[in-house]
């Protein structure tokens, strides 16, 4: 089932929020077509295999992986909560930029250890948030795990987990 009304992602993401955010992902919007992480999409699965390469824990389906997640304090938050994939450049980068202010709140509430920016051209929005939140802790920028960034994506998640997750749960 694809959760397309935002009100009803929102509802989802929210539950499987940790009580305390080790990790946040950060990644640009929950795609127009009504995909989300928190169902299945190329970046639950690419996430799942980056902690299953880490935990030496199978994950036989979306469901288990976002629980596991969950279970060791990560957690995934978008730059705009609306879909921006299907905008123009201009109206996309409108809405990247208005959406700067609501995400540092976030960011602020969620007081992570530690991000990964997911998609290059974010980081600058999303550094500025986390400036904005008055929040300190490292930050790290991972390319979208699509167009052939599949194993970059994996190799720096799971250098990330290693660091700062594994060894604290």
């Amino acid at each position: 089932m694809l959760y397309p009304s935002g009100m009803d992602r929102e509802k989802l993401r929210e539950s499987y929020k940790p009580s305390k955010i080790r990790l946040l992902l950060m990644g640009e919007s929950a795609p127009a077509s009504g995909r989300f992480f928190y169902q299945k999409s190329l970046m639950t699965v690419y996430t799942s295999r980056a902690f299953e390469e880490v935990f030496e824990k199978p994950c036989p389906n979306p469901a288990s992986f976002l629980d596991f997640f969950r279970a060791t304090g990560c957690y995934l938050d978008d730059l705009s909560v609306v879909p921006v994939d299907k905008m123009t450049r201009s109206r996309r980068e409108r809405v990247l930029k208005e959406s700067i202010e609501a995400l540092a709140g976030r960011i602020r509430d969620h007081n992570p250890g530690v991000i990964a920016i997911v998609l290059k051209r974010i980081e600058p929005h999303v550094r500025e948030a986390i400036r904005k939140a008055g929040v300190s802790c490292p930050v790290y920028t991972l390319p979208f795990p699509g167009n052939g960034h599949q194993s970059r994506f994996i190799r720096g998640l799971v250098e990330i987990l290693k660091r700062y997750i594994k060894d604290k749960i």
